[in-house]
């Protein structure tokens, strides 16, 4: 896939740093630190578009709602974008055998997802595809977590699941999985990258958990805690 790097892959030396720039001056008569203006006409779109969403946020909101076996089909090991992701990711190893590197694998996915993918904040639920987090290079947490377990599926661990824990109007997700006995939990969005005994792993990841909804799925299955 054009354009698509993994910074964990590149062979070192195999291309020299460019020597740095030096940093642009300020233009004659402004102040350094000054707001280019070029920059405004992109704010007041933005700006725009805030308003728009915020108006019609109830009416994005039902659209996007999603029943559980909807949930499930957000998580898309099949997909074309995480095929080439998972594919890439496969290609560092030689050859790529399971039983012995699928967690080095599942760590540069992490690691993918963490540095990768930028993470923003939505003012409203609406998800993206892989293919739209490919494009923007952004995404909020449980998009992340999406993605991650999407990539973990196509990595061939058909334990992964996205976990969400819900209060209110937060709404915090992140990935777990099993591997020769051992179980794991990875959350991109908060540099999260843990293992251990499932019971105290899930008690020090989630505070409160008798005051708060909680679900687990993935692309089979569905599962209220």
């Amino acid at each position: 896939m054009a354009g698509l790097q993994f910074p964990f892959g590149r062979k070192p030396g195999a291309q020299q740093a460019a020597p740095k720039a030096e940093p642009p001056k300020p233009a004659p008569g402004k102040p350094e630190g000054h707001e280019c203006e070029d920059c405004l006409p992109a704010k007041q779109k933005a700006a725009l578009y805030k308003k728009i969403i915020g108006r019609y946020k109830e009416t994005i909101e039902a659209e996007e709602d999603k029943s559980v076996t909807e949930l499930r089909s957000l998580v898309v090991p099949e997909d074309p974008v995480v095929s080439r992701i998972a594919g890439l990711l496969k290609s560092t190893f030689h050859p790529y055998i399971y039983d012995r590197n699928f967690l080095k694998a599942a760590e540069k996915a992490f690691l993918y997802c963490r540095d990768e993918i930028r993470n923003e904040f939505l003012p409203l639920e609406f998800w993206l595809t892989p293919d739209d987090i490919f494009e923007l290079k952004a995404a909020d947490e449980i998009d992340k977590a999406i993605l991650l377990c999407s990539l973990l599926i196509a990595l061939e661990n058909g334990s992964a699941k996205v976990v969400v824990e819900t209060q209110q109007s937060m709404r915090h997700a992140f990935v777990t999985f099993e591997f020769n006995e051992g179980f794991y939990l990875m959350d991109p969005a908060h540099d999260v990258n843990i293992t251990g005994v499932k019971e105290e792993i899930l008690k020090r990841q989630i505070k409160q958990q008798e005051n708060k909804v909680i679900y687990e799925f993935n692309n089979f299955e569905y599962n209220e805690w």
